[in-house]
Order: C-alpha cells, then sequence, then structure tokens
C-alpha cells in the first residue's frame, strides 16, 4: 500500500446519539472496525478529530481493544469551524509533500472492501497522485473511501477560504470543471456493502445485519 491511511473520525454523530466514532457495533467502538480494515494494508493510520476531547475519547477506546500508540496518529481540524470533512482531509494533506496522498475512509464505514482499498491504490499510483478517485453509482458520488492528493492542498484550502458553501460535493464540482478528478462508475466488481454508512440507529441496525451475514459467509 503506498497510499497513507486516514479515517474521519471528526463527526457528531448527532442523529446516532453523538460520538459516531465509539457508538458500540458488535461489541467493539465503530472506528476500531474501520481501523482493523485498513490496518491489514498499511500502519500507521491516520485519525482525523475536531478537537483534544474527542482525540482523548476515541484514544481511550481503541487502548481497550489492545490498539499500540504506534499504529495511529491523531490529527486535529485546523480548521474546526468549518462543518463536514473537507476541514479534516486538509488538516491530513497540509503535513505531507505534493508527491503522498491519502486513501480516505469515514469512521461509519465499517465493511469496507479490501480488494476496493487496493484497487483504489492501484489507480492513484496509474495516475501519479494527481486525481481525486471516489466511485459514482447511478443515483450518486461515494465519496468515501477515496483517494485524495496532497497536490490539490492548495486547491481545496483556496476553495475553502472563497467558496460560500464549503460542501464536499461543491468541491467536486469544481474539481470536474479543473479535470482534477477521477470517477470509478458503475463497477459490478465494487462490494455494495463498502459504501455503507452509518447515520441512524437504523442505518445501525442495517449494517448489523450485513456484517453478521459477511461473517457468515466467511465461515462456510
Amino acid at each position: 500500500m503506498r497510499l497513507k491511511l486516514l479515517i474521519l473520525a471528526g463527526g457528531k454523530g448527532s442523529r446516532l446519539g453523538g460520538k459516531k466514532a465509539i457508538i458500540p457495533f458488535f461489541g467493539k467502538p465503530l472506528i476500531y472496525w474501520v481501523f482493523k480494515n485498513l490496518k491489514d494494508l498499511s500502519s500507521p493510520i491516520y485519525i482525523s478529530v475536531k478537537n483534544e476531547t474527542q482525540e482523548e475519547e476515541i484514544k481511550k477506546e481503541l487502548i481497550k481493544e489492545k490498539v499500540e500508540f504506534d499504529e495511529i496518529i491523531f490529527i486535529r481540524d485546523l480548521y474546526p469551524e468549518i462543518e463536514g470533512p473537507l476541514s479534516g482531509i486538509i488538516s491530513a494533506l497540509k503535513l505531507f509533500s505534493e508527491e503522498s496522498a491519502f486513501l480516505v475512509a469515514a469512521v461509519d464505514q465499517p465493511l469496507i472492501s479490501k480488494n476496493f482499498l487496493n484497487y483504489l491504490d492501484l489507480l492513484s499510483y496509474i495516475f501519479c497522485n494527481q486525481f481525486v478517485i471516489v466511485s459514482k453509482g447511478r443515483e450518486k458520488i461515494n465519496p468515501f473511501p477515496g483517494v485524495y492528493p496532497c497536490s490539490l492542498k492548495g486547491e481545496m484550502e483556496t476553495f475553502l477560504f472563497n467558496s460560500p458553501k464549503k460542501s464536499l460535493f461543491r468541491f467536486f464540482q469544481y474539481l470536474t470543471t479543473n479535470q482534477r478528478i477521477f470517477f470509478i462508475e458503475n463497477d459490478q466488481k465494487i462490494e455494495t456493502e463498502t459504501f455503507i454508512n452509518i447515520n441512524t440507529l437504523e442505518d445501525l441496525k442495517r449494517a448489523e445485519i450485513c456484517f453478521y451475514q459477511k461473517l457468515k459467509n466467511q465461515k462456510m
């Protein structure tokens, strides 16, 4: 794995009752499952958080799961006043040279396919870390997991300072106009559970059913 690995864990998780990253999922904090999938590919794992309090809460839970300090590096948002994932992404991109890139996953994606992550790594290598790479289905764009190159940190920061709406999808429109984004479209080889997001208690129940079925199939 040539890419650096980042988990976005700064969301409030209001619809889940708060503290999304440490919501229990099969007896372990939600972030543990995303961390586990990424750790099998490379280490350390960078974890994006809003502030010190959030960092300490997550660190405490991961230590309970016997995660070592040298396996994780926390990145606090440089612009915590900006809502949404762009603040966490730019805070990570600014740490490294333009030759680097991050594979970015969301903390609420416990069913990520490792095959897809490896596919993203290959595409990033082919395109020399010059494009954002995300999946695009028939109905929507799936921003995570995706590749976000450090070569775009200047453009992203300019966008954040100047755009009245600092949403990720508005940034995608900007990138499309400037031909700096590559969409993986309707790829039948991508397991659909990779893009399952947990935003509500209903989502959590559905993800648990899917996760249980996946474990069951692996044992058969």
